[in-house]
C-alpha cells in the first residue's frame, strides 16, 4: 500500500490543502518552513500520537516528547491551534482533521481505504503560561473509499467552512453509509485496525502487531548517531517489551501473599495464645469442680463417719437394752423360784396342819391366777381391738374425705362412690358403739359391771360385722381386681406420670441452663458421639453444625431448620481427622452411632462448583466455620426460597416463609415449634422463651400430678390402714372369763379349813432359800440401775451425734447444692456420674490428704487464673479489635461467681478461637491458596513465559533479518550485513531458570512454583528473584526486575559488514558513529527491520511507505543515492523523504513529486502569527531531470578537468 492522498485542514501553519504523492516524495524548503509539521502529520496517523510510539520533530537530534530541561514540545493540540513560537494562528477552539489515503500498488489485492484522525483543542490561558489542550479525538478508517478535502471543508452560502467535529460521523455515514465508516474510540484499537487495513484485512491485527508496526515507521524517520552496535540493534532492532506492569503485579501479588502469610503467622500465633488461654480456663473449671467435688466428698465423709459413730453407739444402745431385757427376765424367773418357794411353803404348812382342804383351796387359787391372767390378757387384746377400731374410723374419715373429690376415681368401675359413702358413715357411726372405760374389765370384782357388759355385748358384735364388712369390700376380690388393688394400679400410674413429668422438667430444666448458657441442647446420641471423639480423638476438635450457622432473615427460622432437620447437628471436625471420627462413631452401643460426620474437604471442593441461584436459602444464612458454608453450599444450596405452594409445586427443591417444602417430586410441613430452633442468638432467645412457657406448662402438669399422686396415696394409705377387728369376740371372751373367775371365787368363800402341824425343818429350809433369792433379787436390781445409767449417757451421746448430722447434712447439701449450680453454669459436668464416684469414694477419704489436695487446688486455681489472665492481654495486644476478650474483674475471692465469668470466658475464647481457625484463617488459606494460583500464574505466564518467549522472539528475528539481508546485497561492492549475538554470563542463569520453569511439566495443576522442585541453580535464582520482588526499597528493585525482565540485555550483540574475498568486518570496530560509516549500514539494517515490522514475508498486502526526516545528513551524494535506489528500487518502497532546499540537488533525478514550503510574510493578522506558509505542490519529468541533471555533470566534471589541467600546466612552468 502507498500513500496515495494526504489531506491536512487546520494542522500547523500548513493551508488547507491535500498532497498527492508518488514512488519518490520530497519536502523541500527553508528552515522552520513547515515541511517537517507537514511529516509529523503523516506520523500522527501513522501512530495516532500515541505514548512511546510517536515523536514530533524526529529530526532533531535527542528530541523526546518529554519536554526535558524544560523545553517546549510539539503537541497534537499545538499543531491543531498552529503554535509557532509560543504564538498561535487558531485562538478559539478548533477543529483539525488528517487524512490519509492508502491505495494498493502492483500485485497487491488490497482494496483502498482513507484513515481518519480528528482532533478538537483550545487554548489554555490559565496563569502565566498557555497551553494547547486536547478536548475530544475520534479516529476512523474508511474502508473502500477515498477521501478529499472537499469531504472536510464544505461550502453553503455563507461561504466555505470546516465541518464540525460532532457532525463528521454522521455526514461520512450519510455519504458511503455505516458499513463503511468505522470508528474507534481508543488509539490502540485504531492503530489494530489501520495495520489490518494496510495489510488487505478485513479486521484489526494484534495488539503488539500493530505497535510494533507504528514503532517502526517511527523510529525510521530520523537517524539518530549509533553509539554503540550493541545499543543500536537493542534499541533501533528488537522490538521492547515493556514488562513493567507484570513486574510490579508480580511483585505487589508476592508482597500480598508474603504479608498474607505473616498474617496467616499472626493468626496462628493469635489462636496459639487462645488456646493456651482457654486451657488455662479450662484447668481453672476442671479445679473448681475438684475443689467442690472434694468439698461434697469431704463432708460426704464426715457425714458417714458421724453416722458410722452414731450406729455404733445405736449397737451399744440395743446391747444395753437387751442386758436390760435379760436383767429383767432373770428377775421374773427369780419371782418365778421365789413364788415356787412359797407354795413350797404354804404346802408344807399344809401338810403340817393336816388338813385336806388346803390343797383343794391351792388348786382353786391356782385356777383364779391362771383366770386372772387369761383376764389381763384378754383385756390387753381388746384394747388393741379398741385402737383399732378407732384407726379405722379415723381412716375410713380420711377415705370419706379422699372420696369427695369426685375426679379421683374417674374410670375405677370396680369403686361406686355410693355405696363406699354408705359404709364409710356407717362406718363413722360406730364411735357411738365403743365402750367406754374399757380398763374396769381388768378389775377383780365387776359383779355389778356385769349386766351392763353383757347388754353392750350385742353392740359390740354390730361393731365387728361393720367394720369386717367394710374390710371386705376394699379387698374383696372373687371377682376380679379388688378395689384396692385397683388404687394400687391407679397409684402406680400416677407415680409413673409424675415421674416423667418430673424427667420432662428435669430436661428441659437442663435445656434453658443450656440456652442461658448460649449452648444449644443436643440430641442425646449426638452428646455421647461428641463425648467419644473428644475422649478418643481430642485433635479432631468435634463441632457442630447448629452453633456455626445463622439465618439472617427470621422469616425463613423455622422453614429453613425444620427442612434440614436432624443435620442441623451434624458433627464438623478437622479434615484429616473426618474418618477416624466416622469410625469412632459406628463403634458406639445400640442407636448411638446415628450421629453425622460431616465431609468438610469434599463438601468444600463440591461447593466451590456451584453457582448459587439468587433466591437460594444458603444467601439468608450467616456462618462463623468455613465447613459449615461448604456443607450447606453442596448439600442444600438448590434449596431455593418461593413465595407460594403453587411456585412451590414447580420446584425442584424449596421451601415457603410458612413452613412447606419440596424434595424428591414430593411437598410436605418443613416448619419447627420456637423451642426446636437452633441456627443463631436471635432463636436460641426465641427458643428459650418457648422452652421457659413449656417449662411453665410442664410444671403446672407436674403440680397436678404430684397432687393427684398425694391424693391417691393418701387414699390408698387410709385403705391400708383398715384392719379385720375381733371387737366383739374380745369382749365375749372377757364375759366368760369373768363367770369362771366368779365361779372359782365362790368355791374359795366354801372352803372350811382346820390348822394342822407344820413340818419345821422343811419350812426352815425353804426360808433360807426364799432369804437367797430376795438376796439375788437385790443384786439383779442394782444392776438394772447400772444398765440403765449407761443407757441415759448413750442416749446422751446419741442425741448430740443426731445434732451433729443435721448440721453435717445441711453441709452436705450445701456442697451438693454447689455442684448442681455448677452443672447448671457449666453444662459439660456431668454431675449424676461425678456424684456417685465421690460418694463411692467418700468411705475410703484419707481426710489429711484430702485437705492437702484441697490446698494444692487452691494453688493450682490462683495460677491458672493469673495465667489465663496474661494469655487473654497478650491476645488482645494483637488482635482486631474485633476480636478483643474482655477478662472479667477478678475480685480477689475464688468463689462461684468468679466460676460463672469463667465459663462465660471460656465460651467467648472458643468463639473467637473458632472464628479465628475455622472462618478467618480458612479464608486466608482460600486467599493464600488463589493469590499463590495467581502469582504463579502471573509469574510464570506473564512473566517467566513472556520472558523466554522474547528472548526466542529476539532470537527469531535477528535470524528473520538475517535471512532478509542475506538477499540484499548493497553498492558496488555487493555489500551484505548480517547479526550476531553471545550470552551476557550474567544473564545466562536468568535465561536457564526462565527455561527450566517453563518446561517444568509439574507447574500449573500439580504444583505451584513454592512447591516444585527446582535445580540449585533455579532454586538460587528464585530466591534472588523473591527477594528482588519483596525488597522495601521499591524503585531499586524494580530497576534490577526491569533489567532482568529486559531480554534485549540478555546478549551481546554485533553487525558484521561482509564484502566478497574479505574477513567480515564487525561494525562495532568499523567506525566512530561521527560520519557517514555507519548510517548507510543503520539504514541498510533499518529497512529489514521496517520490512519485517510489515511483514513482508506474510501474505501479498504491506503498507510500502517510509518517511525520512533530515535524510541522509551525514552521508555523501554517491551513498545517498544508493540508499534511496535501495529502499525504492530493491524493496520497492514509496519514499517521503525531507531535506532543506539547498541540499536537494543533486536528488532531483530521482524523485517523483516534491511540496517545495516555504513562510513568508502575510498581510493580514493570522491570531497571533503576522507569517504564513506557502506549498509549491510538484510532479517532477524524471526523464528531463535526469538529461538536464546528466548534461550538468558532464559540464562540473570537464570544467573540473581543465581547471587541474590549468594548474598542472602553471606549476611546470
Amino acid at each position: 500500500m502507498f500513500l496515495k492522498q494526504f489531506v491536512y485542514i487546520n494542522w500547523g501553519n500548513i493551508p488547507n490543502i491535500e498532497f498527492d504523492f508518488g514512488p519518490v516524495n520530497l519536502f523541500s524548503g527553508g528552515n522552520g518552513s513547515g515541511k517537517t509539521t507537514a511529516a509529523d502529520a503523516i506520523q500522527t496517523v501513522m501512530t495516532a500520537a500515541h505514548e512511546n510510539l510517536f515523536q514530533y520533530n524526529p529530526g532533531q537530534d535527542e528530541t523526546t516528547q518529554r519536554g526535558r530541561g524544560g523545553k517546549r514540545v510539539r503537541t497534537l493540540a499545538s499543531y491543531v491551534l498552529g503554535c509557532d513560537d509560543g504564538s498561535y494562528a487558531r485562538l478559539d477552539p478548533t477543529d483539525g482533521y488528517l487524512a490519509a489515503v492508502f491505495h494498493p500498488t502492483r500485485g497487491e489485492s488490497g482494496e483502498p481505504f482513507t484513515a481518519i484522525i480528528a482532533v478538537r483543542a483550545w487554548l489554555d490561558s490559565a496563569g502565566n503560561n498557555r497551553v494547547a489542550r486536547q478536548e475530544d479525538g475520534q479516529f476512523f478508517i474508511i474502508s473502500g473509499e477515498q477521501l478529499g478535502l472537499n469531504h472536510f471543508v464544505r461550502q453553503d452560502s455563507a461561504g466555505r467552512y470546516v465541518v464540525p467535529l460532532p457532525e463528521l460521523q454522521t455526514l461520512l455515514i450519510s455519504e458511503f453509509g455505516k458499513r463503511r465508516v468505522e470508528k474507534y474510540d481508543t488509539k490502540k484499537a485504531y492503530l489494530r485496525r489501520l495495520y489490518g487495513a494496510l495489510r488487505g484485512k478485513p479486521d484489526a491485527v494484534t495488539e503488539a502487531e500493530a505497535v510494533a508496526a507504528a514503532r517502526a515507521f517511527s523510529r525510521f524517520m530520523s537517524y539518530k548517531p549509533i553509539k554503540g552496535i550493541n545499543r543500536f540493534v537493542a534499541d533501533e532492532i528488537l522490538e521492547r517489551k515493556d514488562l513493567g506492569e507484570a513486574v510490579r503485579s508480580v511483585s505487589s501479588q508476592l508482597k500480598t501473599i508474603h504479608h498474607m502469610e505473616r498474617d496467616a503467622a499472626n493468626l496462628l500465633a493469635s489462636m496459639a495464645t487462645l488456646q493456651r488461654a482457654g486451657d488455662q480456663v479450662q484447668r481453672y473449671n476442671e479445679q473448681w469442680s475438684e475443689l467442690n467435688l472434694l468439698d461434697y466428698s469431704l463432708a460426704q465423709a464426715e457425714y458417714q463417719t458421724r453416722q458410722a459413730d452414731y450406729l455404733r453407739g445405736k449397737r451399744r444402745q440395743q446391747s444395753q437394752r437387751e442386758a436390760q431385757r435379760d436383767t429383767d427376765q432373770a428377775l421374773v424367773r427369780l419371782e418365778h423360784q421365789m413364788e415356787q418357794v412359797r407354795d413350797q411353803l404354804i404346802s408344807l404348812e399344809a401338810q403340817r396342819q393336816g388338813v385336806h382342804s388346803l390343797r383343794q383351796k391351792d388348786e382353786l387359787e391356782k385356777q383364779r391366777d391362771q383366770l386372772n391372767n387369761r383376764l389381763a390378757q384378754q383385756a390387753q387384746s381388746v384394747l388393741a381391738q379398741d385402737r383399732l377400731v378407732s384407726d379405722n374410723i379415723q381412716a375410713s374419715q380420711d377415705i370419706a374425705e379422699a372420696l369427695q373429690d369426685g375426679t379421683l376415681l374417674e374410670g375405677q368401675s370396680r369403686i361406686t362412690a355410693m355405696e363406699a359413702e354408705a359404709l364409710t358413715r356407717e362406718v363413722a357411726g360406730t364411735d357411738r358403739q365403743l365402750i367406754q372405760e374399757l380398763h374396769h374389765l381388768v378389775q377383780r370384782d365387776i359383779s355389778g359391771a356385769m349386766p351392763t357388759l353383757e347388754a353392750e355385748l350385742a353392740q359390740a358384735q354390730a361393731l365387728q360385722q361393720t367394720h369386717n364388712r367394710w374390710h371386705r369390700f376394699w379387698h374383696d376380690g372373687e371377682t376380679g381386681e379388688s378395689p384396692r388393688e385397683q388404687l394400687a394400679a391407679l397409684s402406680h400410674a400416677r407415680r409413673s406420670r409424675y415421674q416423667q413429668l418430673t424427667e420432662q422438667r428435669r430436661q428441659k430444666q437442663q435445656e434453658i441452663e443450656r440456652l442461658n448458657a448460649n449452648q444449644v441442647s443436643y440430641p442425646p446420641y449426638v452428646e455421647r458421639a461428641l463425648k467419644a471423639i473428644r475422649q478418643h480423638c481430642p485433635a479432631a476438635d468435634p463441632r457442630v453444625l447448629c452453633d456455626h450457622v445463622e439465618v439472617k432473615d427470621p422469616r425463613w427460622q423455622a422453614a429453613i431448620e425444620g427442612y434440614l432437620g436432624g443435620a442441623r447437628f451434624s458433627i464438623l471436625v478437622e479434615p484429616d481427622y473426618e474418618a477416624e471420627a466416622i469410625r469412632i462413631v459406628r463403634q458406639l452401643p445400640g442407636r448411638d452411632n446415628r450421629a453425622r460426620v460431616i465431609q468438610g474437604t469434599r463438601a468444600a471442593r463440591d461447593a466451590a462448583r456451584l453457582s448459587l441461584d439468587p433466591q437460594s436459602i444458603i444467601h439468608v444464612l450467616a456462618f462463623s466455620h468455613a465447613v459449615a458454608r461448604a456443607y450447606l453450599t453442596a448439600s442444600y444450596g438448590s434449596v431455593l426460597r418461593v413465595a407460594s405452594a403453587e411456585s412451590l409445586r414447580m420446584t425442584r427443591r424449596g421451601i415457603t416463609e410458612d413452613g412447606m417444602g419440596s424434595g424428591n417430586y414430593s411437598m410436605w410441613r418443613c416448619d419447627l415449634p420456637d423451642s426446636e430452633l437452633v441456627f443463631g442468638a436471635a432463636a436460641r432467645e426465641r427458643a428459650l422463651q418457648a422452652k421457659l412457657q413449656e417449662l411453665t406448662e410442664i410444671e403446672l402438669e407436674w403440680n397436678q400430678a404430684n397432687d393427684h399422686l398425694q391424693q391417691i396415696g393418701r387414699l390408698l394409705g387410709a385403705v391400708d390402714r383398715l384392719r379385720v377387728t375381733g371387737y366383739g369376740d374380745g369382749l365375749q371372751a372377757i364375759v366368760e372369763t369373768h363367770q369362771a373367775l366368779a365361779r372359782v371365787e365362790g368355791l374359795l368363800q366354801q372352803l372350811d379349813l382346820s390348822e394342822h402341824q407344820e413340818l419345821e425343818e422343811r419350812l426352815q429350809a425353804l426360808k433360807a432359800e426364799q432369804q437367797e433369792l430376795e438376796k439375788s433379787k437385790g443384786q439383779l436390781h442394782e444392776k438394772r440401775g447400772e444398765i440403765r445409767t449407761e443407757l441415759e449417757s448413750i442416749d446422751k451421746q446419741l442425741k448430740a451425734l443426731s445434732d451433729l448430722q443435721e448440721q453435717n447434712r445441711e453441709r452436705l447439701d450445701q456442697c451438693e447444692a454447689a455442684l448442681q449450680a455448677l452443672a447448671a453454669t457449666w453444662p459439660e459436668f456431668d454431675l449424676e456420674a461425678r456424684l456417685q464416684l465421690a460418694d463411692e469414694e467418700a468411705p475410703d477419704l484419707d481426710i489429711n490428704t484430702a485437705r492437702n489436695f484441697r490446698h494444692e487446688l487452691e494453688k493450682g486455681l490462683q495460677y491458672s487464673q493469673r495465667k489465663a489472665e496474661e494469655e487473654i492481654k497478650a491476645h488482645n495486644q494483637h488482635c482486631r479489635p474485633a476480636d478483643t476478650i474482655i477478662y472479667p474483674d477478678f475480685t480477689g475471692d475464688y468463689d462461684a461467681a468468679l466460676f460463672r465469668a469463667m465459663c462465660g470466658l471460656r465460651r467467648e475464647i472458643d468463639r473467637v478461637y473458632n472464628i479465628l481457625k475455622n472462618n478467618i484463617l480458612v479464608e486466608k488459606h482460600q486467599q493464600l491458596d488463589e493469590l499463590k494460583g495467581a502469582f504463579n500464574n502471573a509469574f510464570v505466564t506473564h512473566l517467566c513465559h513472556t520472558i523466554h518467549q522474547a528472548l526466542n522472539d529476539g532470537k527469531r528475528q535477528v535470524e528473520q533479518l538475517n535471512r532478509e539481508l542475506q538477499h540484499h546485497r548493497f553498492g558496488a561492492d555487493r555489500e551484505t550485513f548480517r547479526f550476531d549475538s553471545d550470552w551476557i554470563p550474567e544473564y545466562r542463569d536468568y535465561a536457564r531458570f526462565f527455561q527450566e520453569v517453563v518446561k517444568n511439566p509439574q507447574l500449573g495443576d500439580e504444583a505451584t512454583l513454592f512447591e516444585v522442585e527446582l535445580s540449585a541453580k533455579s532454586q538460587k535464582v528464585l530466591d534472588e528473584l523473591m527477594g528482588m520482588l519483596l525488597d522495601e526499597d521499591e524503585q531499586r528493585a524494580m530497576r534490577d526486575l526491569e533489567r532482568i525482565a529486559d531480554y534485549r540485555n540478555y546478549r551481546r550483540y554485533e553487525i558484521y559488514k561482509e564484502v566478497e574475498g574479505k574477513p567480515p568486518i564487525p561494525l562495532s570496530e568499523y567506525g566512530t558513529g561521527s560520519g557517514g560509516q555507519l548510517e548507510t549500514p543503520a539504514y541498510i539494517i533499518r529497512s529489514a527491520a521496517i520490512t519485517s515490522a510489515f511483514r513482508f514475508a506474510e501474505g501479498s498486502t504491506h503498507l510500502r511507505m517510509v518517511l525520512v526526516d533530515e535524510a541522509f545528513s551525514k552521508m555523501d551524494e554517491t551513498r545517498s543515492r544508493e540508499v534511496i535506489d535501495y529502499l525504492t528500487g530493491s524493496l520497492g518502497l514509496q519514499l517521503l523523504f525531507i531535506m532543506p532546499t539547498s541540499k536537494c540537488g543533486p536528488y532531483m533525478d530521482l524523485i517523483s513529486h516534491e511540496f517545495v514550503f516555504a513562510k513568508v510574510p502575510s498581510e493580514t493578522l493570522r491570531g497571533e502569527l503576522r507569517t504564513r506558509v506557502l506549498v509549491d505542490r510538484k510532479q517532477c519529468n524524471q526523464e528531463r531531470i535526469q538529461a538536464l541533471w546528466a548534461n550538468h555533470r558532464r559540464n562540473v566534471y570537464h570544467q573540473a578537468e581543465l581547471d587541474f589541467m590549468q594548474e598542472f600546466a602553471a606549476s611546470g612552468e
